[in-house]
């Protein structure tokens, strides 16, 4: 097994340190407020991820920085296992969508544009996985396009906040 010189990719490990810490306490201060509507979050605690994909170079280190998130905020939550079945895995997912729709549409997108494609495919998959894994009933998919409209506004909000803090770092 070949190993790997972290000291190699210095930029990418500070940027990914930096923005999975910011990343963890935003969470964290948004659990500290009520839900608006059950089970809807604003996703706040997304923004440095959609940063991250304009300032992380490799896929690799955009896994790291949604693992590392995800990891910490289910430990210190409520519903560890729910949060690690659940949420672990749809946040990577939605990072590799995010990557390459980034990566695909670098010129002529946004921000916003990038984190309502995250937030889409992040709903969508906790949706799959809780039919896969919980609920066998397909009933419960009759909320889906709710969630996922709700996934688009949030999703426009955290790509908003984040275009602008990328537009006035330069």
């Amino acid at each position: 097994m070949k190993k790997i010189d972290m000291m190699a990719y210095p930029d990418n490990t500070k940027i990914v340190s930096i923005l999975a810490s910011l990343s963890i306490v935003l969470g964290f201060l948004e659990n500290l407020f009520p839900l608006p509507i059950p089970f809807i979050r604003l996703g706040i605690s997304n923004i440095p991820i959609v940063i991250g994909v304009y300032m992380i170079t490799e896929l690799r280190f955009l896994l790291l920085l949604g693992g590392i998130k995800s990891l910490i905020t289910a430990i210190f939550s409520t519903g560890f296992i729910f949060r690690l079945i659940i949420a672990f895995p749809s946040i990577l997912i939605a990072i590799i969508f995010m990557y390459y729709y980034h990566k695909a549409t670098k010129n002529y997108s946004s921000a916003i544009s990038t984190s309502v494609i995250g937030s889409v495919v992040n709903i969508t998959m906790q949706f799959i996985i809780i039919k896969l894994v919980i609920i066998k009933n397909l009933a419960f998919l009759k909320i889906l396009p709710y969630f996922i409209l709700a996934a688009i506004l949030t999703g426009a909000i955290v790509g908003l906040i984040s275009n602008n803090i990328l537009n006035k770092r330069g």
